[in-house]
């Protein structure tokens, strides 16, 4: 090993075949790369948690000597303090830090970038380790995004994030390159009749526990996919049968009262208590994987008779706002119990606890509704 200078780095002639490295001795791991075409270009080899990280830091003579030497020294401290190899970042520390290192200088927005990541994307993957993240789970989350949203722009921002890991040297290759966009959808207006509900929720019983009762408290209480399956013990009073779901938890970032009916007190009460969130699997996480579980869903349900038309999970949100107002709730009560945005400031403070005996009502008469057609036990 010689130390590497201006003069000597000029004058290395290429290899006859292959590639040499001529390693410098100032800055440990920089390595000037000699291809036999006649290319030199800088390298830095080093060693984090039990691996070997080869960086490339850029073509010869584009990038000096000097400059070189820089730019190894700052990716060797770099790997220093970051103490771990690339592979056990997980997608909510990526999250974290391209929100606090570029979204907030750059974009106006990165409030509702953020909030969209918590709903849709972070249930599923924020503790996944980045190089653990697939192409098929890119496709699988996008495909099944319900709502309102347009998977579209939560593909554009997973993308994003993806290739902000590759610049900081976390990741090699980005799982969410290659993916078709999905297809713009018109709003949709799918209404399930009491046929159909009925048959989700006697069908939601083969899938067993935990899928069974998330499926049977979305039909039972009308909230989101994503704030059922995220729901905390902690939230629930079955004495007083409320739930109460935190700002944070919510797509609309308030915080919302569901009254309780006497088959969703019934059905919490015969759910296992294996961690904090009351559907999980692993005892630490709530559940996702919400297209897998439609997939088997609809798998019982044409065993058990023809298949259903084309429909999601959230529509299961609408069907049951609209068979409310048929039984002859307001439609400002089944906004209130669908946590619509209130107009007026002094509606917004105070809408936790308004209406409350209203939507109780209005819950309790689409139990009793459910459970005539189902046969459930109300």
């Amino acid at each position: 090993m010689a130390r590497l200078t201006d003069a000597r780095v000029a004058a290395i002639k290429p290899p006859a075949t292959g590639q040499e490295e001529h390693a410098d001795d100032l800055v440990q791991g920089l390595r000037l790369r000699v291809g036999a075409g006649g290319r030199k270009a800088w390298i830095v080899r080093a060693r984090a948690g039990g691996k070997v990280v080869n960086k490339g830091l850029g073509p010869y003579p584009t990038l000096s000597l000097a400059s070189a030497r820089d730019s190894a020294r700052n990716f060797l401290i770099t790997l220093a303090k970051e103490g771990q190899p690339r592979a056990r970042r997980t997608f909510g520390e990526l999250v974290d830090h391209w929100i606090d290192n570029v979204a907030k200088d750059k974009n106006k927005s990165w409030t509702l970038q953020k909030r969209r990541l918590e709903i849709h994307v972070l249930p599923s993957w924020r503790d996944r380790q980045l190089d653990g993240i697939r192409r098929a789970d890119v496709r699988e989350l996008v495909e099944g995004i319900e709502g309102d949203v347009n998977p579209n722009r939560v593909l554009t921002l997973v993308r994003t994030l993806f290739r902000y890991a590759m610049s900081r040297d976390w990741l090699e290759a980005s799982p969410a390159e290659a993916i078709t966009k999905p297809k713009d959808e018109a709003p949709r207006d799918r209404v399930l009749d009491m046929d159909e509900i009925r048959r989700v929720y006697a069908a939601a019983d083969l899938l067993g526990y935990p899928l069974a009762g998330f499926v049977k408290l979305m039909v039972l209480t009308g909230q989101r996919r994503t704030e059922v399956a995220s729901m905390r013990w902690d939230d629930i009073d079955l004495k007083a049968g409320t739930w109460v779901l935190p700002a944070p938890a919510t797509k609309s970032a308030r915080s919302h009262l569901v009254p309780l009916s006497a088959a969703a007190v019934a059905l919490l009460e015969a759910t296992p208590r294996m961690g904090d969130h009351v559907w999980t699997s692993d005892g630490s996480s709530h559940i996702s994987g919400y297209a897998k579980a439609k997939t088997r869903l609809d798998a019982f349900l044409a065993a058990g008779g023809p298949p259903l038309p084309p429909w999601r999970f959230h529509d299961i949100r609408r069907s049951v706002a609209t068979h409310m107002v048929r039984l002859g709730v307001l439609e400002t009560v089944v906004g209130r119990v669908l946590n619509h945005a209130s107009v007026g400031v002094t509606a917004r403070v105070y809408a936790l606890h308004s209406y409350e005996p209203e939507k109780r009502a209005a819950l309790d008469a689409w139990a009793v509704e459910v459970g005539r057609l189902a046969n459930a036990e109300v």
